[in-house]
């Protein structure tokens, strides 16, 4: 049940299993790293509910100690994470100086010197100059960069998370009904994405955005805010939003006011194909690339089979990656072909293509690796892919 006592008990959970790394990595400590950004938060707040909105942030676990330490960069996101966090509310610190703070703790569960400490994010989110005073302070142990270690645990997902990430599925497909109600021709695209977003946001999600395509360019981007809707506008839509309790999903759906022209419904229908062909592979054991092969391959068929004379220059996007507290907390299909799928991780799915001219669009969905194939955690399927729009 998602509840703030259950979030507590998931949480120990994971410490648990990252302890249980710590020393088979003969680790002394961990520190992990964040910032107040889409893409630093989740590491921390994996351990802590931590939900940082700006600035640094360092969290240390020792290999004992239950409780990690949370240390962030000003009073005021202080007094947000002790409201918010599932480790105890005076270890929620905002030292004058985070790096000594960390010296201090890591010293603590570590001594002095000699020994291995896991560093979380260190290539990530670490500026050049804070990697110079985490040197500086812990210069006598040996710096382990742990964010492969650390990222592998939290790929896999916990019940408690798969509830989170399917309520978060279920809230961004009902935006897609949203926008087609919000949506007529000379309505501004800039208020009829921000209903989706209150419609989202109401819901209690946090961070977010919405995207668009209007030309079929294989791109979306952020709402240009004075464009109003027209009738032969064919209109890509994309919402990439967190959940309340902080789980990254993205959603794309195509819409029209008139039917889609022979060529771009050929290449939705080469997609949906890819959606199915890619999900039976999903499996526990196999890879990235056999997603992508997968992809490629019906793709390729479907687009032949209905006369496409259109070469395919590339991808926009990887096929596929791993999501959960950040958007991405894995490698991609793309950075890392060869990594091997596990049950219960999330994967971000979207197959695009880039035809010549630089024509195209995508769609995205999320789906769960199993056993047996992907699962997808959401009402959003083939008849939402497409979704024609009222005059």
């Amino acid at each position: 049940m998602l509840t703030h006592d259950g979030l507590v008990q998931d949480v120990k959970g994971r410490i648990s299993k990252l302890q249980d790394m710590m020393k088979s990595e003969d680790f002394a400590a961990l520190v992990i790293i964040g910032g107040g950004a889409p893409g630093g938060m989740g590491a921390i707040r994996y351990i802590t509910n931590a939900h940082l909105w700006g600035g640094a942030g360092y969290a240390v676990l020792g290999q004992d100690d239950p409780d990690p330490y949370m240390l962030v960069w000003s009073s005021y996101q202080g007094v947000w994470t002790r409201n918010e966090t599932t480790t105890r509310k005076e270890r929620v610190e905002s030292p004058p100086d985070l790096m000594e703070r960390v010296q201090e703790l890591v010293t603590g569960y570590a001594g002095d010197s000699g020994k291995r400490i896991g560093v979380v994010n260190m290539k990530k989110l670490l500026p050049l100059g804070a990697y110079e005073s985490l040197q500086q302070v812990l210069g006598n142990h040996e710096l382990v960069d742990a964010t492969e270690e650390y990222n592998l645990i939290r790929q896999i997902k916990s019940p408690f998370e798969l509830e989170a990430v399917q309520q978060n599925g279920y809230i961004l497909d009902a935006c897609m009904d949203v926008f087609a109600d919000r949506a007529h021709i000379g309505a501004r695209y800039w208020d009829v994405c921000a209903a989706t977003e209150e419609f989202v946001k109401a819901k209690g999600a946090f961070w977010g955005r919405t995207k668009l395509s209007l030309d079929l360019t294989p791109f979306t981007v952020p709402t240009p805010k004075d464009l109003t809707m027209s009738e032969d506008d064919i209109i890509n839509f994309e919402i990439v939003y967190e959940s309340p309790w902080g789980y990254w999903l993205e959603m794309t759906t195509v819409f029209s006011f008139i039917d889609l022209p022979d060529e771009v419904q050929l290449q939705l229908d080469a997609y949906l194909a890819a959606v199915d062909a890619s999900s039976a592979v999903a499996c526990t054991g196999n890879t990235y690339a056999d997603i992508s092969d997968a992809n490629d391959k019906a793709i390729a068929e479907v687009m032949k089979a209905g006369g496409s004379s259109l070469k395919v220059d590339g991808k926009h996007t990887p096929d596929c990656h791993s999501t959960g507290l950040d958007g991405s907390d894995g490698p991609s299909s793309a950075s890392d072909p060869d990594f091997v799928l596990k049950s219960n991780m999330i994967l971000s799915y979207h197959p695009g293509t880039v035809l010549e001219n630089n024509r195209g669009f995508l769609i995205s969905d999320n789906f769960m690796v199993t056993d047996h194939g992907a699962v997808r955690l959401s009402p959003h399927n083939a008849s939402r892919y497409y979704m024609r729009l009222s005059s």
